[in-house]
């Protein structure tokens, strides 16, 4: 596929971080990028679906890390999307070592292919200012440059990095030369930068020829172009590479450094949707200023985002305040305090708080399980199985399950029976048992689960067979690397 001036991208989209600013909807394991924040699809999705008129499935690939695995590719599969690579790394290295690993591993024609990089997260309302920048940003970089979008600040946001235009490039003017490159300013230089004119906000969205940000990558980081070219080379394992290669954003690493870097100012209507502040941003107001999500009462608040995921929220003379009410969590802010949110997550992580990890919810492409109780040597679930569903045909070294059928009529492989459990009725799955949960019929199966063992973690699944992504023979090197903490 090509662009509307007949030359051929690649696409490459960022999805392997952990949102920590966008807590408690977002967590380590259940990212911001799979969240259906502003419609029907995911963020990960509304990306996608966004390059598919000038790239195809099968020249897109999704970067991501190895802990959120099934998230990703659980997120690709409910679209059907099963002809983009996903690209798993051990361990988040930021991005100079994404893109990095996607110029060296992407089954690019030719060293002059153009890989266009994008933030899974990003939201954009002009998709015809987006194809035009994304034509004119492929021209400059086939010409040589690194090429990023510049958005036109519309007010003195600290939360972004500014880039400088200089001089002018392309047959009609339309990108510049970047003459600066200015990390999250103070708010006095930041007001300066939009009274001056001639800066943009860094969009984070880059476009570079492969041979152009290899040679940059051995230039500025040749630490780290060293290790993925042998990785490239098949000397090493991707393990080993990632515990030798530095963390380094690409804009510190190679953009701030460069003298070839091009801007291509783009009025996107664009967001990174990045904090609770941007996204408040982004929706509609009532007449007092408020956003109000889910089931939410209020007297007398103005200018709060309120959101509420499962049950009612009240909120009364509130003001410029962010609150955020999920199954297990909730948050309350002030509107100018939302950057903090991440270091209030570093804190729950430090404490190892289950609630900075995984929502008690978990989805799966079978259906999804809820912990209801757990302790020292139990646990107990609630698992529903979609129609014509079935879990994984596995065994555990660890522990013993019984089931009990509360609604539908599973089919249950345990060892060499087969059986249909009626509701009312419970199995037992002993331990190093090969065993299976199936519905075959129309409506959701649900079954009470209690485990009891020495060890109760999803990591103590050994699969024999699988309907889905999640046996390693099924999937690239990348995709079995480390260990992807999959589920059921």
């Amino acid at each position: 596929m090509e662009t509307g001036n007949g030359l051929p991208l690649y696409g490459v989209i960022l999805a392997g971080g952990s949102g920590t600013r966008f807590w408690p909807l977002s967590r380590s394991q259940y990212p911001k990028q799979v969240l259906k924040l502003l419609g029907s699809e995911s963020l990960l999705q509304a990306t996608i679906e966004r390059l598919l008129p000038r790239i195809p499935l099968t020249r897109l690939a999704v970067v991501s890390n190895a802990a959120q695995a099934d998230v990703i590719n659980l997120d690709l599969f409910r679209k059907g999307w099963t002809d983009i690579k996903v690209w798993l790394e051990p361990q988040g290295r930021n991005t100079a070592a994404a893109v990095g690993l996607a110029a060296i591993v992407l089954p690019l024609e030719t060293d002059t292919d153009i890989m266009a990089v994008f933030p899974a997260d990003h939201y954009i309302g002009n998709q015809t200012e987006f194809f035009r920048a994304l034509d004119q940003g492929a021209e400059l970089a086939q010409a040589g440059y690194l090429v990023t979008f510049g958005i036109k600040p519309t007010r003195p946001d600290t939360g972004y990095g500014y880039l400088k235009a200089g001089k002018a490039l392309g047959a009609n003017g339309y990108g510049y030369q970047c003459a600066a490159f200015i990390e999250k300013p103070e708010l006095s230089r930041a007001q300066a930068f939009l009274s001056d004119g001639g800066y943009y906000w860094n969009s984070g969205m880059f476009l570079f020829r492969r041979d152009v940000i290899l040679d940059a990558l051995a230039r500025y980081l040749p630490d780290l172009h060293q290790e993925l070219r042998l990785l490239g080379e098949r000397d090493q394992s991707l393990e080993e590479t990632y515990r030798k290669i530095p963390s380094i954003s690409l804009d510190q690493g190679i953009m701030e450094k460069a003298a070839n870097v091009a801007v291509v100012p783009a009025d996107l209507e664009w967001s990174d949707v990045g904090t609770w502040e941007a996204f408040y941003r982004l929706l509609k107001k009532d007449s007092r200023g408020n956003t109000k999500v889910g089931r939410v009462e209020d007297l007398d608040s103005r200018n709060c985002l309120i959101f509420a995921q499962n049950r009612l929220v009240g909120t009364i003379g509130l003001e410029d305040v962010i609150v955020v009410d999920t199954a297990d969590a909730s948050l309350v802010c002030h509107r100018d305090r939302v950057q903090d949110v991440k270091g209030l997550v570093e804190r729950l992580t430090n404490l190892n708080l289950e609630e900075s990890v995984q929502h008690p919810t978990v989805e799966h492409p079978w259906g999804h399980y809820q912990i209801i109780a757990q302790g020292p040597c139990y646990k107990v679930k609630e698992i529903v199985v979609a129609p014509g569903k079935r879990l994984s045909l596995q065994l555990h070294r660890y522990r013993t399950e019984h089931w009990v059928v509360v609604e539908g009529t599973p089919m249950v492989t345990i060892g060499n029976e087969n059986l249909a459990v009626p509701v009312n009725e419970s199995v037992f799955v002993p331990l190093k048992t090969f065993h299976r949960l199936e519905n075959p019929g129309q409506e959701p199966v649900k079954i009470i689960e209690v485990q009891t063992g020495t060890y109760l973690e999803e990591d103590d699944i050994v699969r024999l067979d699988d309907d889905f992504w999640r046996l390693p023979e099924n999937a690239d090197q990348s995709q079995t690397v480390g260990s992807p903490g999959s589920h059921r």
